[in-house]
């Protein structure tokens, strides 16, 4: 799995707000396209976005990034931000419900 991690830190809770219903919307459509395997959108009580999309395929990755580089580049330029963004590959990850749900499947 491969990860892209992009750390846009707003200048308000109420930016930051808008950022997420942005961000969310316009990531959200693209799973299907950009091959996604996980989206994560996080918003900080201080406005701060933290945004990790997950692949399978690091190809899928670098393909993301290209073309679709314009939508972080539209926040930047609409709101006053400082972002960082990086690629990194999961050590350790745990999630209870996809747990659950092969332990279920086992056991069923």
């Amino acid at each position: 799995m491969y990860t892209k991690i992009y750390h846009i830190k707003m200048a308000s809770l109420t930016e930051g707000k808008i950022a997420a219903s942005y961000a969310a919307e316009e990531l959200g459509g693209l799973i299907a396209k950009s091959n996604i395997s996980a989206l994560n959108i996080l918003l900080c009580k201080e406005g701060t976005l933290y945004i990790t999309v997950n692949f399978d395929e690091a190809t899928d990755m670098k393909k993301f990034q290209s073309d679709h580089e314009e939508l972080f580049d539209n926040l930047r330029s609409s709101f006053t931000c400082k972002t960082l963004d990086f690629q990194a590959v999961p050590v350790f990850r745990y999630e209870r419900e996809a747990t659950n749900a092969i332990m279920d499947g086992l056991t069923g």
